[in-house]
């Protein structure tokens, strides 16, 4: 009779694990591209993972509007992540236009010219004057450079550009 009982007790055991093992492979369900799609007006918090061009990204820190595949921000995943558990992009697009949005919106129709300077790129050379975008700020080159990081290279060879008209919009 003893020898039952113990054999039942191993047996529960065994079923245990098992269930368990079975409810962490539900759990580690790979994400839905659909439902992981990059938004340029998101903030990503470290761990977030996207769906982008047809590769899988994870997002290192914190950020917002930083192209995945582009810059150090996102790293490319090899296969689908598992979605739970994992940190969840906010939206940052205003609920209603308020009188700076409304004034921003007329000055980038007032001025069509003004547009945003492509993002910053590692192994593209840059001239003095030119522009550049870069942690969510306008950088313009104060003299030729290539792979001089905007606002980490000494001697400094980009300048910050706090008025841009692409800053507003």
């Amino acid at each position: 009779m003893a020898r039952v009982s113990f054999v039942s007790i191993h047996s529960f055991r065994l079923l245990g694990l098992a269930l368990a093992a079975l409810s962490l492979q539900v759990a580690a369900a790979p994400c839905n591209p659909d439902n992981a799609q990059w938004n340029p007006n998101q903030v990503y918090p470290e761990g977030a993972v996207i769906f982008h061009q047809g590769s899988w990204y994870e997002s290192r820190e914190l950020h917002q509007g930083l192209d995945p595949g582009i810059t150090f921000d996102w790293k490319q995943l090899d296969a689908a992540p598992d979605c739970a558990n994992r940190p969840t992009a906010v939206d940052t697009r205003p609920a209603t236009t308020s009188a700076s949005n409304t004034d921003n919106l007329i000055a980038s129709r007032t001025n069509p010219i003004c547009e945003k300077p492509d993002q910053w790129l590692f192994a593209k050379r840059y001239s003095a004057g030119s522009e550049a975008s870069h942690g969510g700020k306008v950088w313009r080159a104060t003299q030729s450079t290539r792979g001089d990081m905007p606002g980490q290279s000494s001697p400094e060879r980009w300048e910050l550009v706090t008025d841009h008209c692409a800053l507003g919009a």
